[in-house]
């Protein structure tokens, strides 16, 4: 089927990825999306080329509705979807851990970014320890930390470290006794082995390396017999003192299913945070990725972003990327009102809470009233739910740090600002602001829905 793709369809299919990128996760795009292939559209009919059959097996079995809605999406036409399998063009892409291959013979995993080094990730109040733990695992892997468990929301960069740990150790050795996966492919895995019965090939694939990093340990919590594979696996490496990371989209006791025995032996090493980042810190990445990019952008045009593109780095990312696309194919000039025009499409679409339900949430949870948050009296007991009112605000909605300002009694946007970072710090250190601000939260998503 060869097909001379016409810039329509080469533009579908781009916005086509972008928007399976919001549907799942990095791990699950990079290990099953990123080797696929637009072969044509027809009147009722698109046809992707898939690099082998177990790939379409899995996505046939696995994502036939996230492919189906991104497209219906993308399009506004409910196509069939035909997989076509190629068995020469994509080989070389083909992830060897689908084939039970040693470690030793994969120094660049196809799901390994190589731009994920330390010298790129960009260090703020909201990463810093993260940073700090993973640089001091890669320097010195199983005397340190071991095992380092990180986890926050989706985006922050917990992958980007992980995967620079693996480059650290590539580069001073090769690579050959480290091994990064994604954990659906540590499940996938073991499941073909159920199919195959080489036991031996598996175990001795994930317990004769010195170092074992599984992005998304989370996923875990959807198998019980592979849980019991990884709790002996976790037991064999740690025993001989080799380094495990693991990541997490949340905490380990927060996992779903997941035994205490597990729990414990998370707990064993250090378990560190990874929050969304604040203004300033936001504004940095925003410089450095659109430097990375090559694109010029005014301070205002950087103000406006961090303030509105920020529930993620990955957001932050793909904002960019989408600006430095359309300035180049419509020939325009990065202002503020451009990027307005273009972030409004391209920023991940979230079901914002209205600001008058933050404030009715917080007050009836503290017992105070909503003249008392807009008021200038600092007592301890008006500050806090405050402060969190301003927190809730800047995370759950679209408003800028001004608009919360004026909201909370004609603040300047630097309150908003250091309101923000307070009640950051102070869910790191206290367990019971931890244990509140989930709740909230769990209070505000539930109304929304």
């Amino acid at each position: 089927m060869n097909h001379q793709l016409s810039a329509n369809e080469k533009q579908t299919w781009i916005l086509f990825q972008e928007k399976i990128k919001e549907k799942v996760s990095p791990q699950q795009f990079t290990t099953w999306f990123v080797n696929l292939r637009l072969i044509k559209f027809n009147t009722k009919e698109v046809y992707i080329n898939v690099p082998n059959s177990f790939c379409m097996e899995w996505l046939e079995n696995n994502y036939m509705e996230v492919i189906s809605t991104a497209l219906s999406e993308v399009t506004n036409t409910n196509y069939k979807i035909r997989f076509v399998v190629d068995s020469k063009g994509f080989q070389e892409h083909t992830l060897s851990i689908q084939r039970g291959s040693h470690p030793s013979d994969e120094k660049n995993p196809g799901y390994i970014n190589k731009n994920y080094s330390f010298d790129n990730f960009l260090v703020g109040p909201c990463n810093r320890l993260a940073h700090a733990a993973a640089l001091a695992v890669a320097e010195s892997p199983g005397t340190a930390y071991n095992p380092l468990f990180i986890h926050g929301p989706v985006g922050l960069g917990k992958t980007h470290l992980l995967q620079a740990i693996f480059l650290q150790l590539q580069q001073r050795s090769g690579g050959r006794n480290a091994l990064y996966l994604p954990c659906e492919s540590f499940v996938n895995h073991y499941i073909s082995t159920i199919k195959t019965g080489d036991w031996d090939s598996f175990r001795n694939k994930y317990r004769q390396i010195d170092v074992l990093l599984i992005d998304d340990v989370h996923f875990l919590a959807n198998s019980q017999s592979t849980r019991e594979e990884f709790f002996h696996t976790f037991n064999a490496l740690y025993t001989c003192q080799k380094q495990i990371v693991l990541s997490s989209d949340c905490p380990p006791e927060e996992i779903p299913t997941i035994e205490e025995r597990l729990v414990s032996r998370f707990r064993w090493g250090l378990i560190t945070r990874i929050d969304p980042p604040g203004f300033e810190t936001s504004v940095a990445i925003i410089q450095r990725k659109t430097s990375l990019l090559n694109m010029e952008i005014s301070y205002d045009v950087a103000r406006y972003l961090a303030e509105h593109a920020t529930s993620s780095i990955r957001e932050i990312e793909g904002a960019l990327t989408n600006i430095s696309r359309y300035a180049a194919i419509n020939e325009n000039k990065i202002d503020l009102n451009f990027v307005k025009q273009v972030i409004r499409g391209f920023i991940k679409q979230k079901n914002y809470i209205g600001i008058e339900e933050i404030f009715n949430t917080v007050t009836k949870h503290f017992g105070v009233q909503l003249s008392q948050l807009h008021s200038k009296r600092k007592f301890k007991s008006i500050t806090l739910p405050r402060q969190v009112a301003m927190y809730l605000a800047r995370k759950l909605t679209n408003l800028s740090l001004e608009e919360i300002g004026g909201y909370m009694g004609g603040r300047d946007h630097t309150t908003v600002m250091h309101a923000d970072e307070k009640i950051r710090k102070l869910r790191k250190q206290d367990q019971n602001i931890s244990a509140t601000l989930r709740k909230l939260e769990t209070v505000l998503t539930k109304k929304q829905k």
